[in-house]
């Protein structure tokens, strides 16, 4: 029970009564969506379309970067226009990063729809 402060001094048995409490307030209603609605906006939310997607481009990125370098290296991501791939070893970072531009163009021209712009190479940990 919540009750009144009243000045020091004490007080009445008729000054302590208690105060009124508002009613709780229900939570609003709602329906129970359908998975198929709310499943797409989740795997988007979380990224696991894009884990999917990766390996679309891994495959595009095999092709484009040709041997020796397409069984060192990996695609690891594609964010804002950057494809991040990696290596096992920083002498692969140096040798793609002389054809990084060379990589780009045709990489976009592989997958236009993906807009890539940059390229960078990571070495695996």
């Amino acid at each position: 029970m919540n009750f009144r402060l009243l000045p020091a001094g004490g007080a009445t048995t008729e000054q302590l009564t208690p105060m009124k409490r508002k009613p709780l307030r229900s939570p609003p209603e709602r329906g129970l969506a359908k998975l198929g609605d709310i499943l797409p906006q989740l795997l988007a939310k979380y990224g696991v379309h894009r884990r999917r997607d990766v390996e679309g481009i891994n495959d595009a990125w095999k092709v484009t970067v040709g041997p020796p370098f397409d069984a060192v290296s990996q695609v690891i991501g594609l964010s804002r226009g950057t494809l991040e791939i990696s290596v096992p070893h920083p002498a692969f970072v140096q040798e793609l990063s002389f054809r990084q531009m060379e990589l780009v163009r045709a990489m976009q021209t592989a997958l236009p729809n993906e807009k890539i712009k940059q390229i960078k190479f990571f070495v695996q940990t």
